[in-house]
């Protein structure tokens, strides 16, 4: 589909101005700190439903088939290097299950450095709050502040189109203001940390990721001394 094709579709997104280190001590009381508090305005805007039809004209988008809509969605996401995907039902409830199980994980960017390819690394923090966002923060930053640490990321879901079109809608962006209005870019989080963000947290609770991802989250969950940073960060570059 044509990018102006495309855009006939969408809507224009507003704009917003543009640790290292190992992390894997205490895994289990960390784990267990992310199901605490939060603030309540940030708790109010995180639990909010996203509204698609802040990016997509629906009255437009209702005549499409899936298959166009995932064009469309990809697009116009494409021209703005933000990370996006499509998501059938089946996969977005596996999306839930896993996610109540295990609501925390810590997800590391890699930095490519063809001199050392094991060297750079940023490592996220992310807590689920299902139906609709997956909240990442420093990773550092959450060891020491908990839930005061500063949302930085987000992926969001958007679910209109799930009865009607058998589809979830999904795309990263920085942490939203308290009215919830999609912001494409984060000062904390670059486009590719971004995209790796969006893309391994899929990896390890969508239904591609296979068991051998899947219970390095539940290790990380269960606080079970045989969690790995070193073999989750191994199981990222490997991506």
């Amino acid at each position: 589909m044509m990018a102006a094709a495309a855009a006939s579709y969408l809507k224009c997104c507003g704009k917003f101005s543009s640790v290292a280190g190992l992390w894997c001590a205490r895994v289990g009381a960390a784990a267990g700190l992310a199901t605490t508090r939060r603030s309540s305005a940030s708790a109010a805007a995180v639990n909010k439903a996203p509204q698609l039809s802040l990016l997509m004209h629906m009255d437009k988008v209702g005549a499409l088939s899936g298959e166009e809509i995932a064009r469309v969605w990809a697009d116009f996401h494409a021209q703005k290097n933000i990370p996006c995907g499509v998501i059938t039902a089946h996969e977005y409830n596996t999306l839930q299950n896993k996610a109540k199980q295990c609501p925390n994980f810590v997800i590391p960017t890699v930095t490519a450095n063809s001199a050392n390819p094991a060297a750079g690394f940023q490592a996220f923090f992310v807590q689920w709050q299902m139906p609709y966002y997956a909240i990442f923060t420093g990773a550092d930053e959450y060891r020491i502040l908990g839930a005061a640490s500063k949302p930085l990321y987000k992926v969001t879901h958007y679910t209109e189109l799930l009865a009607t079109k058998g589809i979830v809608l999904a795309r990263g962006e920085a942490a939203a203001p308290i009215d919830n209005r999609p912001v494409e870019t984060s000062a904390g989080v670059t486009p590719e940390q971004g995209r790796q963000l969006f893309d391994r947290l899929h990896a390890f609770y969508g239904t591609s990721g296979g068991e051998r991802r899947w219970s390095i989250v539940q290790r990380f969950n269960s606080g079970a001394p045989d969690f790995s940073f070193e073999q989750l960060l191994e199981e990222c570059r490997a991506m």
